[in-house]
C-alpha cells in the first residue's frame, strides 16, 4: 500500500527559512524525509538545525547561485527525490499604471524567474520518478486590483509548471504548482487586510494556517502516493476559486 511517508526520500526546499516553506520543510522532516533549506537569512541556518534540516545559503534570484545549490544538495544527500520551489514575495500594491518598474522586475526575479532556474537545474539532481512542487497563488487563477504584477509572475509560474510536466515525464518526473490563499506568515501577519475579508469572502470563513492547512498537500505531492498527478495547479483556498460565498453575498445586501 502506498502512504504519504517520505522516508528515505532527499528534498531542497527553498524559501524555507519562513513561511509556507518552513512548514513545508519541517512536515518532510518529520515524515522522515532528508531535507535541505534554501534561503538567504542570517539566521537560516540556524532556523534548519531547529527543525532537524540542512541549510544552504543561496539568493535564488541569481542564476549562479541557483545551479549551484542543486548541485551541492545532491552532494550532500545523493539524487534529490522532491524539489519545492517555494521562494516568493510580496513587491506590495499597486495599479499597473502606478507600479515601479524596479518593483515589477524584483517580483519577476523571485516569483518567476527562480521558478524557471529551479525547473532548468533541478531535474539534472533528481532521480528519475521524482518530484517537484513549485507555490504559486490563487491569484494565478483569479485576480484581484492592484497586484496584477504578482499575479502575473504566479500565472506564468503555472504555465512553466505544465510545460515542465510534459518535458519530464519521460523521466517520470512530477511537476505540481500549489496555489495556496490567504495564509497566515510572515508576509500575511495578523493585521494584514487579507485576514480579515477572508472571513466573509471565502466559504470557509477562515484564512489557512500552513502547518495545518497547507503542508499536507505538499506531502502528498512529493510522496509516491502521487505518482499518477502531474502538469496540475491545486488551489488550496478555501474554497476562493470556488465561486462566491455566502457572507460575500449578504455582505451586498443578496437575499440569502
Amino acid at each position: 500500500m502506498i502512504d504519504f511517508g517520505l522516508e528515505g526520500k532527499a528534498a531542497v526546499v527553498t524559501g524555507g527559512t519562513s513561511g509556507i516553506g518552513k512548514a513545508v520543510a519541517a512536515r518532510f522532516v518529520a515524515a522522515d524525509a532528508q531535507v535541505a533549506v534554501v534561503g538567504r537569512r542570517s539566521d537560516g541556518e540556524s532556523g534548519a538545525t531547529a527543525i532537524g534540516a540542512r541549510f544552504l545559503r543561496a539568493d535564488i534570484t541569481q542564476i549562479e547561485q541557483v545551479a549551484a545549490l542543486f548541485q551541492s544538495a545532491e552532494d550532500e544527500f545523493g539524487l534529490l527525490d522532491a524539489v519545492v520551489l517555494n521562494a516568493g514575495i510580496d513587491p506590495g500594491q499597486s495599479t499597473i499604471v502606478d507600479t515601479d518598474p524596479e518593483a515589477f522586475e524584483r517580483s519577476l526575479d523571485v516569483n518567476l524567474r527562480h521558478v524557471f532556474w529551479g525547473l532548468k537545474y533541478a531535474p539534472h539532481h533528481m532521480s528519475d520518478g521524482g518530484s517537484i512542487v513549485v507555490t504559486s497563488s490563487t491569484v494565478a487563477a483569479t485576480k484581484v486590483p492592484t497586484i496584477g504584477h504578482y499575479a502575473a509572475a504566479k500565472e506564468a509560474a503555472v504555465s512553466l509548471v505544465k510545460t515542465a510536466a510534459l518535458e519530464l515525464g519521460e523521466r517520470g518526473i512530477r511537476v505540481n504548482a500549489v496555489l495556496p490563499g490567504t495564509t497566515l506568515s510572515e508576509m500575511t501577519p495578523p493585521d494584514h487586510w487579507e485576514i480579515e475579508v477572508m472571513k466573509t469572502m471565502l466559504p470557509l470563513g477562515r484564512h489557512a494556517v500552513a502547518e495545518e492547512d497547507i503542508v499536507g498537500l505538499y506531502q502528498f505531492l512529493a510522496s509516491d502516493a502521487s505518482r499518477y498527478l502531474t502538469g496540475q495547479a491545486i488551489a488550496v483556498d478555501g474554497g476562493m476559486t470556488a465561486g462566491l460565498s455566502y457572507g460575500l453575498l449578504r455582505g451586498v445586501g443578496a437575499p440569502m
